[in-house]
């Protein structure tokens, strides 16, 4: 390789690399792999996160609605994510959103809370990142399937599709996800 094409490598690696950093969210650390994965986590606002799990999602008022043999849930939670900082975890919105084939009238209402556990690393920097989560893409359980990457606690089955979309509002789609940290502890 000519010293030229060389030097000609580096503004375009230099410049990717500058841009990439504009990318990454705001606040954002690293998932963690080993320290806090061991012990039940604790967070200043009293969630906890399950030892050996990498987060909880929560949807405490989703709105279920039935159409004839359609059914769908539907509503704005937080998912809580531990971090590689020793003593904090991170908070995102979400939308969520879940759908079957179980309807049998029409009808809606306030569903019982949906909670979800986190147990994949990819899940959880997928949601970091600001990306969607479909279930189609991952193995998702309601038992305690040592390979489910997502284990539904309460509010859905096994029948349910869902989404996961990180952010509040369009304006998160837009500029990103604002992750929140917040200081946690071992139990």
């Amino acid at each position: 390789m000519s010293i030229l094409h060389a030097h000609s490598l580096r503004l375009p690696v230099f410049l990717l690399c500058l841009f990439q950093g504009f990318l990454a969210p705001s606040g954002a650390a690293p998932l963690n792999d080993a320290s806090m994965m061991q012990n039940i986590t604790l967070t200043a606002t009293g969630q906890s996160i399950p030892a050996g799990t990498f987060g909880v999602l929560t949807v405490d008022r989703p709105r279920e609605v039935t159409l004839l043999h359609l059914r769908g849930i539907g509503g704005y939670g937080e998912v809580i994510l531990r971090s590689d900082e020793a003593g904090t975890c991170l908070i995102l919105p979400i939308r969520f959103v879940a759908g079957d084939f179980g309807g049998a009238s029409i009808s809606g209402h306030v569903s019982t809370p949906i909670q979800l556990i986190i147990n994949s690393k990819r899940v959880a920097e997928t949601l970091q990142r600001g990306q969607d989560v479909v279930s189609d893409t991952h193995r998702v359980s309601g038992d305690s399937d040592p390979e489910a990457e997502i284990v539904l606690q309460s509010g859905l089955d096994e029948s349910f599709g869902f989404v996961i979309n990180p952010g509040s509002n369009i304006l998160s789609d837009i500029f990103g996800v604002k992750t929140k940290s917040v200081s946690c502890h071992p139990a």
